[in-house]
């Protein structure tokens, strides 16, 4: 399974098109869409992405959380690095540095540039040396 949730990431999120062209709404399908793929690809069943764009949790939850007891991720913004690492939650468990290393491998190895420019500009709530990141093996990527 290696490289295929970055595979899975490229064929669904194409980033010119997905930040710039397309509304919320869409956003959330393209979502729920690799959200579907990504536990197919896991085994994963009875898990549900709960999209609910809200001010006041993103700033309690950072952005998302994965509530196991309910098999429920939330997200309460549209973010591919949030989703990611909740994703990284329901995958890996409760340990934040293994969630935050695998999300941040993920977004790296399908859109690199793009990663580094974002990660330059600050644009991430947690930030690994790039050396990190790429060292990083769960066995799952």
């Amino acid at each position: 399974m290696e490289l295929k949730v970055v595979e899975l990431v490229r064929k669904h999120i194409d980033p010119k098109v997905f930040w710039r062209v397309l509304d919320v709404r869409e956003q959330k399908l393209v979502l729920q869409e690799l959200f579907r793929d990504i536990c197919q690809l896991y085994g994963v069943e009875g898990v549900e992405l709960v999209i609910e764009l809200d001010p006041l949790k993103y700033r309690l939850t950072g952005g998302g959380c994965y509530v196991p007891l309910k098999r429920r991720i939330y997200l309460h913004k549209i973010s591919l690095m949030t989703f990611l690492h909740e994703v990284a939650h329901m995958l890996l468990g409760p340990s934040e540095r293994k969630a935050r290393l695998w999300s941040h491998k993920v977004f790296y190895l399908a859109f690199p540039k793009l990663y580094m420019k974002n990660a330059q500009e600050g644009k991430f709530f947690h930030s690994f040396p790039i050396e990190e990141i790429v060292q990083f093996s769960e066995g799952i990527i």
